[in-house]
């Protein structure tokens, strides 16, 4: 009997949660492609500590969205009802270590290609955006370059982008021209994309095709777009880094400069 209460409590909150996330969508267009990225950031200068979380890429016909699972649950929980009384528990119970740290596990930003046409906007919950120009890193392809990653036949591709090397696998077989977060360009989709000091790691580990999701706007932290103060991107990681004293760096390394 207990368990049976145990479910229909959790199915209840579970229907009310999508309810209240279906909500908050302001649709942009339908997804024809949704791929799921392992995310693995090394989180202190050493490299002895990382996090882990599920980077989520959803393409459509001119725009895609990228966001951390950890970062979408979480905003989804604290905008449900009692969601503030659930997220307490889960901080008591990560206290006394029943349980890990609830919350978002790396990154909390929404990041958006192509969306208004020709930016590329980065959301962060302040709320704020970065606008940026929509534009393709300046890949070099290396010849003779062979991988399988998730069973597509992949090739490699380098470039230096916003003060990182980066190396990507990709494959002509999934045809869309996009990546996980700032990613794209090549002839295909990335399969996996890293930087030379492997600070930061993405590799597919899932595509689907159908029953998807619509390419949205999230409406979390305002009504709409035009309501979200704009910040300048240098500036932002400026800010960040002064203000969070990381113990690394961000995958933007060119606010040194």
């Amino acid at each position: 009997m207990k368990r049976t209460t145990i479910f229909f409590t959790l199915l209840l909150f579970l229907q009310a949660a999508q309810a209240q996330i279906e909500s908050m969508m302001q649709t942009i267009e339908p997804a024809l492609l949704e791929c799921r990225y392992q995310w693995i950031q090394k989180t202190d200068t050493l490299g002895t500590e990382i996090a882990v979380d599920t980077m989520v890429l959803r393409i459509g016909k001119k725009v895609s969205q990228c966001y951390p699972q950890s970062t979408f649950s979480m905003d989804s929980l604290v905008n449900t009802p009692n969601g503030g009384e659930i997220f307490m528990q889960q901080m008591m119970d990560f206290m006394s270590k029943k349980r890990p740290r609830p919350g978002t596990k790396i990154i909390n930003r929404y990041y958006y290609k192509n969306y208004p046409d020709g930016k590329f906007n980065t959301f962060a919950p302040t709320p704020i955006r970065i606008e940026e120009n929509y534009q393709k890193q300046a890949w070099i392809i290396v010849a003779d370059s062979t991988k399988t990653i998730l069973g597509y036949s992949c090739q490699l591709a380098t470039c230096h982008f916003q003060g990182r090397e980066y190396k990507a696998w990709y494959t002509t077989e999934i045809p869309y021209q996009e990546g996980p977060w700032k990613f794209n360009g090549l002839p295909g989709l990335i399969t996996e994309v890293y930087d030379t000091k492997n600070h930061y790691h993405f590799t597919l580990v899932s595509v689907k095709k159908d029953h998807l999701p619509p390419v949205c706007f999230y409406k979390l932290k305002a009504e709409s777009l035009q309501e979200v103060p704009k910040k300048d991107r240098i500036a932002f990681l400026k800010e960040s880094a002064k203000k969070n004293k990381h113990n690394f760096d961000f995958m933007e390394t060119d606010y040194h400069e």
